[in-house]
């Protein structure tokens, strides 16, 4: 078995080793209490970041000159997101290269702009979560100063967008010297990544930021939610930081989509907030995996259906 399956175990273990120290008669009695009404919010912001992830999309494919419908773009987004949630090797993110390749975009621009919107995503990700750890652990004096960080970072994430081109160039100067012993073949595949990538950033990354914002926002929004319907008595914002710390952690490479990094971080967290280990475990599984695998696959099922009735008709013609 390679090297990294055998670290993504790290991850696993730790579930399991989580999973046999809670009490699962508390956590039945948490999942009962949970309130419908703010579960309903949490699947309309749901909904709402499905529907802006796929408006992101379609604004960026246009300005690269791909006039993609709304609905293209929405199963373009469907699809990997249930790929990235129950496969092990987080296959979303190709499948949705090769969904754009298959509907004329280029392979190039297909993976820059995969890519770009996943670095945006972490970086906005990660402003908020350098915040949110300050504003967690720092004293009490010093917590205010967790959205100056915030502003500061999304106003620099902001300036780097705008002033990219100037940057580039520079930063051209400097590694062309580099370059120079670079091997033939290397050369073609990566000035063909290089420019795509470029020209993402140059036309669409303002867009996939600001409307990449947006997605972060209705996220917390779930959080929030979902935090009212287990009834925490809480200070939300560190519920919602939580969730920016646990994302992040789930992104490293040991464990399989997160699962046991990320409900370690959020017991680690909410137990400050003197919320019990078993309704730590059943919020992030609950929003880490369960709500999000059961709503997407809702989402997806018009979607299959459409796909399928055609086919059903033309094999019905073709037998009379």
């Amino acid at each position: 078995m390679p090297w990294k399956n055998l670290i993504k175990l790290i991850g696993i273990a730790l579930l399991v080793w989580i999973m046999s120290t809670v009490s699962w008669g508390q956590a039945a009695q948490a999942l009962i209490k949970l309130k419908p009404a703010y579960l309903a919010g949490y699947v309309g912001c749901f909904v709402a970041m499905i529907l802006v992830r796929s408006l992101r999309l379609r604004l960026a494919l246009s300005k690269l000159g791909y006039p993609l419908t709304l609905k293209d773009c929405y199963v373009a987004i469907l699809e990997p997101a249930f790929m990235g949630i129950v496969t092990p090797g987080r296959l979303g993110e190709f499948t949705r290269v090769g969904y754009l390749h298959a509907h004329g975009v280029t392979i190039q621009e297909a993976i820059s702009v995969v890519t770009v919107e996943r670095l945006i995503d972490i970086a906005v990700l990660l402003v908020f979560g350098i915040g949110g750890v300050i504003y967690i652990f720092a004293p009490l004096n010093y917590q205010f100063s967790s959205g100056f960080v915030i502003i500061t970072g999304l106003l620099l994430l902001f300036a780097g967008f705008r002033s990219y081109d100037s940057l580039y160039r520079l930063l051209q100067q400097y590694l062309s010297w580099i370059l120079r012993w670079e091997p033939s073949f290397i050369t073609r595949h990566r000035q063909a990544i290089a420019v795509s990538f470029h020209g993402v950033i140059i036309r669409a990354a303002m867009t996939i930021f600001m409307l990449g914002l947006a997605c972060i926002l209705l996220n917390f929004c779930q959080i929030f939610l979902l935090a009212k319907a287990f009834g925490f008595e809480v200070n939300y914002l560190v519920v919602i930081f939580a969730y920016a710390a646990a994302t992040l952690v789930s992104l490293l490479p040991i464990s399989v989509g997160g699962l046991g990094t990320r409900e370690a971080t959020y017991i680690m967290i909410m137990a400050q907030q003197g919320i019990i280990k078993e309704q730590a475990l059943l919020f992030s599984l609950l929003d880490g995996f369960v709500f999000g695998a059961f709503m997407l696959l809702v989402l997806l099922i018009p979607v299959w259906v459409n796909r399928i009735i055609p086919k059903c008709r033309k094999i019905g013609k073709c037998r009379t």
